[in-house]
């Protein structure tokens, strides 16, 4: 019986590997709880936790995208489930738009243009879809960046919900996509009366955040059931007074937002859980400028963990019952 509880310790150990957060110690290759945030005229910032200046390492992808912070042209960055990096690109009157795909050891895996328009926005990647949010309509890709669908009108930013909706963000509302026998369908607009709205991003509990820089503030959306309510509003902080914020992403491993406010000289990281109504700074640092959009390698749920350890301490308690 020695064996056998020492066979299921074993066991035990190797199977909660996969929900237990470690922080990353090299910036390469990507690694759960990293944010990704495309700033200056090419770069991409990998940030690793626990999110301070002294964890950001840059990389250039050799496309570019607008250079100012207030520009809508490039700079979307998206992570799918297999850990692949999509990100935006295209800035100015005759440049190449598209999106380049990057692989976990940040090799490049394939890179599409679509000729010097539309302007490539912001970007979602979820269930083998790769959404691109573009001044003329949002583009629809498989994960290899195949073409499947062309959705018409002026969005800003992309996000899919958990049941594989996609929510489509224009300047001033949020329309909503359903699939239907394969394809996306207009389902309506569930949110209006935005002034400037930048980004959106869901929590776990599908609730939907809305970076609006009317106010500089993220509106928080409430889910009743198809419909939503609100909103709330999350404010910056009180100290921060310049740049405009951008991108948005969530970290469910840790339920919480991270959110961009920038300008050309200076980023700050800000963050804040689901029941705040004011951000936190996470890091300023003038070696970020013109930030935009960013996305977040989602470590393990919690929730996840607890029941796995439930489950198996009941399971040990059997063993040595029995022994």
């Amino acid at each position: 019986m020695k064996l056998g509880r020492r066979w299921l310790i074993a066991v035990v150990t190797l199977s909660l590997l996969p929900f237990v957060s470690i922080k990353p110690i090299h910036a390469a290759p990507f690694q759960p709880g990293q944010i990704f945030v495309a700033y200056g005229e090419n770069q991409i910032a990998q940030i690793s936790p626990p999110y301070t200046t002294s964890d950001v390492t840059s990389f250039g992808i050799g496309y570019s995208f607008a250079t100012s912070a207030t520009n809508l042209e490039g700079g979307g960055v998206a992570l799918d489930e297999n850990g692949y990096l999509y990100v935006t690109f295209g800035t100015g009157s005759g440049n190449q738009r598209g999106i380049v795909k990057i692989a976990s050891n940040g090799s490049v895996v394939k890179t599409i243009t679509v000729g010097t328009s539309p302007d490539f926005r912001g970007i979602a990647a979820k269930g083998g879809k790769v959404a691109v949010a573009t001044d003329s309509g949002v583009h629809i890709y498989d994960s290899n960046l195949n073409l499947l669908q062309t959705l018409s009108g002026n969005y800003r930013d992309v996000a899919f919900d958990d049941a594989g909706n996609l929510y489509a963000l224009h300047q001033t509302r949020v329309d909503r996509y359903k699939l239907v026998s394969g394809t996306y369908q207009f389902d309506g607009t569930v949110v209006s009366g935005l002034g400037n709205a930048v980004a959106i991003a869901f929590d776990g509990a599908g609730n939907l955040y809305v970076v609006d820089r009317s106010g500089q503030q993220v509106k928080k959306f409430v889910r009743a059931g198809d419909d939503f309510s609100g909103p709330t509003n999350i404010s910056r902080p009180s100290s921060i007074t310049g740049g405009n914020l951008f991108g948005i992403g969530y970290e469910p491993g840790i339920n919480t937002f991270f959110v961009v406010n920038t300008s050309s000289s200076q980023t700050e990281l800000l963050r804040f859980s689901p029941n705040d109504t004011t951000m936190a700074i996470v890091f300023s640092s003038t070696d970020i400028g013109n930030a935009r959009w960013l996305a977040v390698y989602p470590t393990s749920e919690p929730a996840a963990a607890v029941l796995l350890l439930a489950g198996l301490g009941w399971l040990v308690r059997r063993v040595r019952r029995r022994s």
